[in-house]
């Protein structure tokens, strides 16, 4: 008779979990790039996301993407229901084919990600080996630094033609002598002498003093208590943009019944290096929630906006940084 071998059990042990530490490795592995994947489009939907509240009008491209996505999206589906029963028809057939033990320990998850995981190792090793050349590295052009000056830039403040002096030249003047005319002097008669009646002095009457009535001044309109608020408004806009560049802010309109603050900046902002830009947004944005108008939208100079608050975070959403 013939001795049963008696390494069989440990073999087939080891088997087990050489098969169970390859589908860990490959579930972990399968893992990790489902969440890199997720985070990407977690990404791509939030600039997508900006891109649309940011935009008055559909972008036809993301339009067209929208609906190729939406249609793929249903064709997979479609799909994914007629392969359904074909692939649990493998799966009953794989299952045949192994070990009693191995079937009580593998769901059909496991089964399926072990199966998928060795159909893409055999394609990534058949591409592989046809392979005719490596990928060449693609060569990307770099642009030189943009460099801005640390000091911001001083405009001079009298725009006003100088005057000069015009020189007025005389010209000289040749006096002509003139010629004496004999004049004949005339014989002058004694007049004779008449009685002067006497006449009495005429006396001036002292004129009036004249009084000159200053005119009273006009008491200033009081303000009202909405119009004080938005002088406030205005001055501390006013002294934010100050701290950065004079001139810079050339428009407040605070909005107090929408919640919302409008702010118009001139063409220094695209002057402005990143950090600059986001260090001004955000004190904007701090002060329009403190004086309880979160609604904070800068524009510039031909009114496009060019910044506005975030719908998640604590930053301000930078639109546009540098000139069209």
């Amino acid at each position: 008779m013939s001795q049963p071998d008696a390494n069989s059990p440990t073999e087939s042990q080891s088997s087990v979990t050489r098969s169970q530490a390859t589908a860990t490795k490959f579930l972990e592995t399968l893992r990790t790039g489902t969440i890199g994947t997720l985070r990407s489009t977690s990404r791509f939907l939030e600039q997508a996301a900006t891109r649309l509240e940011s935009a008055q009008e559909p972008n036809p491209l993301l339009l067209k993407i929208t609906t190729g996505a939406t249609m793929l999206a249903a064709r997979f589906a479609f799909a994914l229901e007629r392969v359904a029963p074909l692939w649990k028809k493998l799966l009953t057939l794989i299952r045949d084919r192994l070990p009693a033990d191995l079937n009580g320990k593998f769901g059909d998850r496991t089964l399926s990600g072990i199966l998928i995981g060795s159909i893409v190792v055999l394609f990534w090793f058949t591409s592989s080996l046809f392979s005719s050349k490596p990928a060449q590295p693609v060569q990307v052009a770099t642009r030189p630094p943009v460099t801005i000056p640390a000091e911001p830039t001083q405009f001079p403040t009298d725009l006003s033609a100088p005057e000069t002096a015009l020189e007025v030249v005389s010209a000289p003047v040749i006096e002509e002598p003139v010629a004496e005319i004999p004049v004949e002097e005339p014989i002058i008669e004694a007049p004779v002498e008449e009685p002067i009646a006497e006449v009495p002095p005429v006396v001036e009457p002292s004129p009036e003093p004249i009084v000159e009535l200053s005119p009273e001044p006009s008491p200033e309109p009081e303000l009202t208590p909405e119009q004080k608020q938005i002088a406030a408004i205005q001055t501390q806009v006013m002294e934010i943009s100050d701290r950065f560049i004079g001139g810079l802010v050339t428009s407040v309109e605070p909005q107090i019944d929408r919640d919302r603050l409008k702010v118009r900046v001139s063409e220094d902002w695209y002057r402005f290096s990143s950090d600059q830009q986001d260090r001004f947004a955000n004190e904007l944005w701090e002060k329009s929630q403190s004086i309880e108008l979160p609604k904070l939208e800068i524009t510039d100079a031909q009114g496009a906006l060019i910044a506005r608050p975030p719908i998640v975070g604590d930053s301000m959403i930078i639109l546009q940084r540098k000139a069209v």
